[in-house]
């Protein structure tokens, strides 16, 4: 069978410490969000739904910032 033009292409990638701490909080930081939303959205009562939003975001702000504030130590070490 005929060769279609397919070539084989090998992709190196490469991370700083910094940059995985830093790609590490944007992915907290949108799961954080997402994680608020839906436990809101599966509450039943009023209160209880805002409980769970608020806890749900502040979990998403204290781990982006301490991936965040990691990312900026291992960046100012280098």
């Amino acid at each position: 069978m005929a060769d279609k033009g397919e070539k084989e292409v090998k992709v190196n990638l490469a991370f700083t410490s910094g940059k995985l701490f830093l790609y590490g909080a944007i992915v907290d930081s949108i799961s954080g969000f997402l994680w608020a939303i839906l436990a809101a959205a599966g509450s039943s009562e009023g209160v209880y739904r805002a409980s769970e939003f608020f806890q749900g975001f502040f979990f998403t702000v204290l781990g982006g910032l301490v991936l965040y504030g990691l990312a900026q130590i291992v960046k100012s070490k280098e």
